[in-house]
């Protein structure tokens, strides 16, 4: 498979698995549920959902029933990348634009989560004006990318085991690693 190829099914597999991600994000803001970790680490199985059903539909409708472990995580890797992008985005719009009153709920949320850890005024302080340092639209988005291309890395290497189909020896394939 030319790598042309692949990059066009993961950018439209990425934009799926965006798009989905994004209603999910959009579901638990409309329901005053975005800042509930709980429902936040919900996405990260959404994610893991949708690398391993992209990854299978791409094995086996596209590479011919085939999947070497390196084309495996490449095609996750590269999906979650390209649906980070989508939802970084958006994050960084919705918090930017559409209700940036999330950013200092968060650092409430954060302080009252310091101050219970027993950590003293000042720290927690220290801690709070360092959180808003990293709150510009350039740094989260950069976080938030990098955020999903290790957790899509991660998923990626268990997904490239599970699905790893190698071409039968005697049988001639063109698809490349």
């Amino acid at each position: 498979m030319k790598t042309s190829t692949m990059l066009k099914h993961v950018a439209n597999y990425g934009l799926v698995a965006g798009l989905i991600l994004i209603a999910y994000s959009l579901f638990t803001y409309l329901i005053g549920q975005s800042l509930n970790k709980t429902l936040g680490y919900l996405s990260l199985v959404i994610l893991a959902i949708c690398l391993y059903i992209f990854s299978k539909q791409y094995r086996d409708k596209v590479n011919g029933g085939v999947l070497t472990y390196g084309q495996g995580f490449s095609v996750g890797l590269l999906v979650g990348i390209f649906a980070g992008i989508l939802v970084t985005f958006f994050s960084v719009i919705e918090l930017t634009y559409i209700d940036p009153s999330l950013i200092d709920k968060q650092l409430d949320m954060m302080e009252q989560q310091l101050l219970a850890k027993g950590m003293s005024e000042d720290q927690v302080e220290m801690a709070i004006s360092m959180s808003k340092k990293w709150m510009t639209p350039g740094l989260m988005f950069i976080g938030g990318i990098l955020s999903f291309a290790f957790w899509s890395a991660l998923i990626s290497l268990i997904t490239a085991a599970v699905l790893k189909k190698n071409p039968s020896p005697f049988t001639e394939n063109n698809s490349n690693e």
